[in-house]
């Protein structure tokens, strides 16, 4: 591994979109921005990674990420952000950096980009942005770690639904991290299979702490590889029947509220970059 340092962030400056072009030829592992003078981790809005100018993971604010970093025990500076494409919990080499960033022909990537919001501070020299990241050899792998994000109004006490891609479009989801007011519990179901059926959030945060978790307030995490096992990614895309690979043909999943409230849906999965 190599910790190197990145090219000039562009445009940092107050109520602006910052952005950076990577450089090709490496995979990346982490990125570890700097910030400088009066800008903040709460400054950070709409952190948008792309390849070959397609997304390919959204957080809508840092705090949504900085929660899911926690939950996973990764460190915490406030003079800093961190961005981590590892598994770093993984059992071998191969499962902690399968969904690093190859950014690299041999993986059919052509441009590996990012972008975020700042919002308003008081602009002094030493208010910029410098840019590291760790950085292993050139990889022909294309499979990358996606995040998207929803959001579902809720409008009272009741039991909804959310969509996960599924079949012809499913992949390989390790977790679903929601942000909540007044979610009770959440249900899976693939195929008529319950694979997280209605867990209590106390319970559910409880296990997630037995595997050595951190549950954060005001978030709740539907993790279905806690044991960071790669095998156990939740398969949305096909099902074995028979000794043949199948289809999925229906993904239920229901979130039960206790009141109104307006989830935040993040679904972290292992897909290609071809499927962007």
């Amino acid at each position: 591994m190599r910790a190197v340092r990145l090219p000039t962030v562009q445009n940092v400056n107050p109520n602006t979109r910052a952005s950076m072009r990577f450089p090709l030829g490496v995979t990346y592992e982490k990125i570890y921005l700097t910030l400088g003078t009066n800008i903040t981790q709460a400054l950070i809005s709409n952190l948008v990674f792309k390849i070959n100018n397609k997304e390919f993971q959204r957080w809508n604010t840092w705090a949504d990420y900085q929660a899911y970093l926690n939950y996973k025990a990764n460190g915490s500076n406030a003079a800093f952000a961190f961005v981590d494409f590892t598994e770093r919990l993984a059992r071998d080499e191969v499962a902690m950096k399968l969904g690093t960033v190859a950014a690299c022909a041999e993986a059919g990537v052509q441009d590996f980009t990012m972008e975020f919001d700042l919002g308003n501070y008081t602009q002094v020299a030493a208010s910029q942005i410098t840019a590291y990241a760790d950085v292993e050899a050139p990889s022909a792998n294309p499979i990358i770690q996606r995040i998207q994000v929803q959001q579902k109004a809720i409008a009272s006490a009741t039991q909804d639904q959310i969509f996960v891609p599924f079949g012809l479009n499913g992949y390989q989801v390790k977790r679903m991290l929601i942000k909540h007011a007044n979610l009770s519990s959440v249900r899976v179901r693939r195929d008529g299979v319950d694979f997280y059926e209605d867990l209590p959030i106390a319970l559910a945060n409880a296990r997630q702490v037995d595997f050595g978790r951190v549950p954060q307030a005001g978030y709740h995490m539907i993790d279905f590889m806690p044991d960071t096992l790669q095998s156990n990614a939740f398969n949305t895309a096909q099902v074995a029947v028979g000794g043949k690979a199948v289809p999925v043909q229906n993904l239920d999943i229901r979130p039960t509220t206790s009141a109104a409230d307006t989830l935040t849906i993040y679904t972290e999965s292992y897909a290609l970059n071809s499927q962007l």
